[in-house]
C-alpha cells in the first residue's frame, strides 16, 4: 500500500495503519519498520501494544535489511517519471504505481504481492486487449472518463516496464556482488562496528574511537543474516 501524508508524525502513521490497512486486511501479527522516530515513539509502541501487534525493527545502519527501502528507491524514480514538471501532483499518481508494484512478480518468490496477499492475481487492464479496444474505441468515447482511462493505461504500461527494468538491474547487481555470508552460532563472540559521533563538549573525536566494540556474545539467531547480541556480563 502507498499513502500520501502531509507530515509523517507518529499520530498520522498510526492512524493510516489502523484506518487504511488494519481495517481493510485485519491485524497483522507483526510489522517491520526502520528506526524512524515515528515508529519507535511511545505513541506507536502503545498503539501496537494495545492491538497486540509486535514491532520488529531493522538493524541500525543497515537499511538494506528493510525490504521497503528497495521499493522506496523504485518509487521515487517512478514518481519522477509520472509527474514530470507537475511536482505537486505526485499524490494523485500513487494509485498507478501501487497497482503496477502489486502486480509485478518478485524475483525471489516468483509471485506478485497481490497473489501473496489475496491468493489470486489482480486483473489488469493492460492484459485484457479486447476489453481495452472496447473501452477506448471512438464509438464508445465518454468525455468524462475515456481520456482518464487512456492516461491511466499508458502510465500503467510505462511504470510496469520500469519495474521490470529495475528488477533486472537489481538481480544483475546482486548476482555480481553476492558473496558467502558469515555463519555465526549462538554463543559465538563477535565485535560490533562502532558508529560514534564527535562531541566537542566531551572532547570526543570519532576518528580516534576504535572501529569495533566488544566482544559481545550472540544470544539469538533472528534470521540467516540478523542476530541478537548481549554483553558478556549479561549472558
Amino acid at each position: 500500500e502507498l499513502f500520501a501524508l502531509k507530515e509523517a508524525t507518529s499520530e498520522a502513521c498510526a492512524r493510516v495503519l489502523i484506518e487504511e490497512y488494519f481495517m481493510r486486511y485485519g491485524l497483522p501479527r507483526r510489522i517491520i519498520s526502520d528506526n524512524g522516530v515515528q515508529f519507535i515513539s511511545a505513541v506507536m509502541r502503545q498503539c501496537m501494544s494495545v492491538l497486540d501487534v509486535k514491532q520488529n525493527f531493522v538493524p541500525l545502519y543497515h537499511p538494506e535489511a528493510n525490504p521497503a527501502e528497495r521499493k522506496n528507491r523504485d518509487l521515487k524514480v517512478m514518481l519522477a517519471q509520472l509527474v514530470e514538471n507537475d511536482h505537486p501532483s505526485w499524490p494523485k499518481k500513487l494509485h498507478i504505481i501501487r497497482f503496477a508494484l502489486n502486480n509485478a512478480p518478485c524475483r525471489t518468490t516468483g509471485k506478485t504481492p497481490a497473489y501473496l496477499t489475496l491468493a489470486r492475481e489482480m486483473r489488469s487492464p493492460t492484459e485484457v486487449t479486447h476489453d481495452l479496444r472496447a473501452i477506448l474505441d471512438k464509438d464508445n468515447f465518454v468525455p468524462q472518463i475515456t481520456p482518464y482511462l487512456r492516461q491511466f493505461i499508458n502510465s500503467l504500461s510505462a511504470i510496469r516496464e520500469r519495474v521490470e527494468v529495475q528488477q533486472d538491474k537489481r538481480k544483475e547487481y546482486a548476482d555480481q556482488s553476492r558473496r558467502p555470508g558469515d555463519h555465526f552460532q549462538v554463543g559465538d563472540l563477535v565485535l560490533l562496528q562502532s558508529h560514534v559521533l564527535s562531541k566537542s563538549s566531551k572532547e570526543l573525536t570519532s576518528k580516534f574511537v576504535p572501529r569495533r566494540d566488544g566482544p559481545y556474545r550472540i544470544a539469538q539467531k533472528v534470521s540467516p543474516t540478523t542476530y541478537s547480541i548481549a554483553r558478556m556480563e549479561n549472558p
